[in-house]
């Protein structure tokens, strides 16, 4: 079960022997235009046509149509952005309930913030697959754990590779690697109970054998894994 981390910026791609997982799926590659105010908040300093998720794929061999399922870890700016690849396609759209309504609850509120109505209007009418509770399995070995915390339905993934090795991809429940050290988030804190359980979850499941955390804007994450066209095992 390969699996690439840069599928896109904030993402990664699971080859399951049952189906492709596209974890998340970047910035809208129009952010600058499309964002509005918030790309003062938020401003990406570099996006190229190699960020773009069709050829990110192409790295490996692939088209959005080899995708077999799309998680969200949440729906924010940076992570739903092309998604909109999928709709027309009839790929499952794969969220936390609470999620899901939380961002459009926000929309239609008018106070969106992270959550851009550019996102979620293209996905409006989607193959949505929502799941309630703490764990969901999508695949064998590929568990979806609700922690909530940075959003209402944040999720981490938690891999299993073939070769025996542990993969907890943290979407930005964490964010950077001094997080787990200081248990401290900030402004983008939006449950402090959730976080400091799901933190501790999460550091307790790092002590386990060939476990290992993958959190995507660690600026020194390519230091610590290889970047797609390689892969993880």
């Amino acid at each position: 079960m390969p699996i690439w981390t840069d599928i896109p910026v904030t993402g990664a791609l699971i080859e399951h022997t049952d189906g492709r997982i596209l974890m998340d799926t970047g910035s809208n590659p129009e952010a600058k235009k499309v964002w509005g105010p918030v790309w003062e908040v938020f401003p990406m300093t570099k996006f190229t046509d190699e960020n773009r998720l069709e050829n990110q794929l192409k790295m490996i061999g692939l088209k959005p149509e080899d995708i077999d399922y799309v998680v969200f870890t949440h729906l924010h700016l940076d992570h739903a952005g092309q998604a909109y690849l999928f709709k027309d396609l009839k790929k499952p759209l794969i969220a936390h309930k609470r999620e899901l309504m939380w961002a459009t609850y926000l929309m239609y509120l008018g106070k969106i913030g992270a959550y851009q109505s550019v996102d979620l209007e293209a996905l409006k009418g989607g193959e949505w697959f929502t799941f309630d509770g703490e764990i969901f399995e999508l695949l064998p070995g590929v568990e979806l754990m609700f922690v909530g915390g940075h959003t209402p339905g944040s999720i981490i993934l938690k891999v299993t590779t073939e070769a025996g090795n542990h993969y907890l991809f943290t979407g930005d429940f964490v964010h950077l690697p001094e997080e787990l050290e200081r248990e401290s988030k900030g402004w983008l804190l939006g449950d402090i109970d959730e976080y400091i359980t799901g933190l501790r979850k999460i550091k307790l499941l790092s002590k386990r054998p060939r476990t290992n955390l993958v959190i995507s804007h660690d600026p020194k994450l390519w230091e610590k894994y290889p970047k797609a066209p390689k892969s993880l095992r």
